[in-house]
Formats: structure tokens, sequence, C-alpha cells
């Protein structure tokens, strides 16, 4: 399956978590773009004053062919303990990785 194929996917919300201790919520998607795949993970956290939020955003991309021969259980393993769970059971992912493995029909 060509690139340009696989861009015209929706991003894939992969998981989220949400730290108690220390009041932090972080989001993990996958997205796609003309440019090629990334992951974005949203990091949302009380700032010092009552009306400041922080938090920020980390855009890491990603080689064009990263899905090749991947498994949501090998995907996962990218990724720290607090997303692998949900990213294993991700049935978004898992049919896009499945899609994007499958072998063109001769």
């Amino acid at each position: 399956m060509r690139y340009s194929e696989l861009s015209r996917h929706a991003d894939i919300f992969l998981a989220d978590h949400r730290d108690e201790e220390h009041h932090e919520y972080s989001r993990l998607t996958l997205c796609f773009s003309d440019k090629g795949p990334y992951l974005l993970e949203d990091v949302f956290t009380p700032g010092w004053a009552a009306s400041n939020y922080g938090g920020g955003t980390v855009r890491t991309d990603l080689p064009k062919d990263f899905y090749v021969n991947q498994t949501p259980d090998s995907f996962a393993e990218h990724f720290s303990d607090r997303f692998r769970e949900q990213i294993r059971k991700n049935a978004q992912l898992a049919a896009f990785l499945a899609e994007a493995n499958r072998k063109p029909k001769k």
C-alpha cells in the first residue's frame, strides 16, 4: 500500500492517561498529513494560579513506513506502560495496521 493511500485515513486516537497525583491528563494520537505520519501527545496540567493551565503538545514525526509488519502489540512496545495496554486493545489501530499490511492481490 502506498503512503498516499494511507494518508486518507483519519487521525487515530491511541490512548490517554490521567495522573491524579499530579493532576495531569495526557492524550496520544496517531496523525497523518501530506508530510507524513506523526504522533501527537497532548498534556494538560493545572498551572500555579487558579485560571492558569499548563501542559503542552509534543509532535514526533514517524517514518512513512512505520506500520510495516507492525501489530498492535509490537507497536505498543514503543510506548510507556501508561499507554501500552490501551494501544494493544485499540480496535481502530488494529484495523489500520491490518489494512496497511495486507498483501496486494496479484
